[in-house]
């Protein structure tokens, strides 16, 4: 019974990476309701508290983090179409070994997506991306400690 609770925790927290990543800002709001729920489900009163500033905290931090790097990102004027790509190798990370996982998504999708401008344009508008995948993954590993 134990292991189909950290089965459905681990789907929860994955989901909640793809809304982060999917959704920006409201995507990391969703995250932090769910991780709430968790937060309130495996910890009493006390202990909720302890975990939940932090983790308020950390979805205020990540709003605004979001906010800047858009800001800056939209000034480049380059248009990327990367979350799919990405996404696609968070998901094949997720079933296939890392090294099979990473060649499958450049031969698949990671082909002809950086565009021929400036170094600096084309790394403001990956940051966005990468900065969704970061705290995505910060909020699996989060997720995992909280429920320790």
């Amino acid at each position: 019974m134990v292991f189909i609770f950290f089965v459905l925790l681990e789907g929860a927290l994955l989901l909640s990476a793809g809304l982060i990543f999917f959704g920006g800002i409201r995507g990391i709001v969703a995250a932090t309701v769910v991780l709430s729920g968790i937060n309130f489900l495996v910890h009493d009163i006390e202990q909720f508290w302890r975990w939940e500033t932090p983790l308020l905290l950390g979805g205020v931090i990540g709003i605004l983090l979001l906010l800047v790097v858009g800001k800056i990102a939209n000034k480049s004027q380059v248009v990327t179409g990367l979350v799919g790509g990405l996404i696609s190798l968070v998901l094949f990370g997720a079933f296939i070994t890392p090294i099979v996982a990473i060649i499958l998504w450049a031969l698949v999708v990671g082909t002809g997506i950086i565009p021929k401008d400036k170094k600096s344009q084309v790394l403001w508008s990956f940051a966005p991306t990468i900065l969704r995948l970061l705290i995505g993954v910060g909020w699996i590993i989060y997720g995992n400690i909280l429920t320790l």
